[in-house]
């Protein structure tokens, strides 16, 4: 996302080109027109209605459309991979913790122990939605299918799949997610800004934050 001295990369010419290349996908007509507002319900609704061909999301996005939909009808590819011969899927997760004042550590550690076993987080995953922890859940019957081959193609392949985190240490993250992104993307989309030109104002609030963060945390 940045370079050493904390410059965001989200305005390089390959990163323009790629909000352009969205764009005229969706001013072309391979998008419906309402999507320029949609969420994550509407997205996953898109898909299992016919509405959309396909559809990026999250492993969770697939209780909804496995509720709506028989297995035979659609599956998980990896992301393509770009002209660098490399694809950089965005990896999320979550991890468990406990207050050092907590009065119940013993009962919130058992908690923990639980669902991070390997055995028990292969069940849990099943009934929330996400990619077990451990190695070797691929093998287990209900991932070892097509509606999850996509997303251990891209864990197990580090020669042409390289997962990054979102750099979720900068202290405004959630509001250029939640907020500043989705208004500019919308404005790209519509015609109403220049691809180039929102790619500059998201890598100057970007860059401005990293800078920021690395100036506090300088050893």
């Amino acid at each position: 996302y940045f370079t050493e001295d904390g410059t965001s990369t989200i305005n390089d010419a390959g990163s323009v080109k790629g909000l352009q290349m969205l764009a005229d996908m969706y001013k072309n007509g391979l998008a419906p027109k309402d999507s320029v507002s949609w969420g994550f319900n509407e997205t996953v609704t898109g898909f299992y209605s016919g509405t959309c061909a396909m559809l990026n999301q999250d492993p969770d996005a697939l209780l909804g459309i496995a509720d709506k939909m028989s297995a035979d009808d659609f599956a998980v590819a990896p992301l393509p991979v770009g002209p660098s011969g490399k694809s950089y899927p965005t990896l999320g997760y979550a991890g468990w913790a406990m207050f050092a004042n907590s009065q119940h550590k013993d009962e919130a550690w058992k908690l923990m122990a639980t669902l991070l076993s390997p055995k028990d987080n292969l069940e849990w995953a099943k009934e929330v939605g996400v990619v077990p922890i451990h190695n070797g859940a691929d093998q287990d019957a209900h991932f070892k299918t097509e509606q999850f081959k996509g997303w251990f193609t891209e864990l197990n392949d580090s020669s042409k799949y390289e997962m990054v985190t979102p750099p979720t240490h900068l202290e405004n993250l959630g509001n250029f997610v939640d907020q500043v992104a989705i208004k500019n993307f919308q404005e790209v989309l519509l015609g109403q800004k220049p691809a180039k030109q929102v790619a500059d104002e998201w890598a100057a609030f970007l860059t401005k934050e990293q800078q920021a963060w690395l100036a506090k945390n300088k050893k």
